[in-house]
């Protein structure tokens, strides 16, 4: 119980984590992921040759909301964030940030230990980058 305790407080103090958010310098645009990504992440196969496959669905999610961004930075996306239950406040300029909200909830769930909640915001599609590492993952730097 004590160790699950000092988890819950690092967690509630540094739920950050210490892997960088890629951004404006050293990510690609949502609305442009070629500048990462092979041209192939715009074809019906991206979700085979990218999705984790951790619930087909979810990747297909993902990928759709790519598509549907291509070439459109201005476009609205929902971006969704899971913290700890405590924690107060908005997405902020640097954040990781997923535009699936399935993917948050398990994020919760697994990295949170089940004690979090899901903060939203509506951005560009410019304003979200990825350095390729997950379809689900994004930075969040609206500068």
């Amino acid at each position: 119980m004590k160790l699950y305790l000092l988890a819950k407080k690092i967690l509630e103090n540094d739920y950050k984590g210490t892997h960088k958010a890629p951004s404006k310098s050293n990510g690609s645009p949502l609305h442009d992921l070629t500048q990462i990504y092979p041209d192939d992440i715009y074809s019906n196969k991206a979700v085979a040759y990218y999705g984790d496959r951790a619930t087909d669905y979810s990747d297909q999610l993902s990928i759709s909301i790519m598509h549907n961004t291509k070439d459109k930075p201005d476009a609205k996306v929902k971006i969704y964030r899971a913290v700890p239950s405590n924690i107060q406040g908005d997405i902020n300029a640097s954040d990781w940030v997923t535009i699936n909200k399935q993917y948050a909830v398990t994020h919760g769930e697994r990295t949170l230990g089940g004690d979090y909640k899901i903060i939203t915001k509506v951005v560009p599609a410019k304003h979200l980058y990825t350095d390729a590492n997950s379809i689900h993952e994004f930075g969040y730097d609206p500068s």
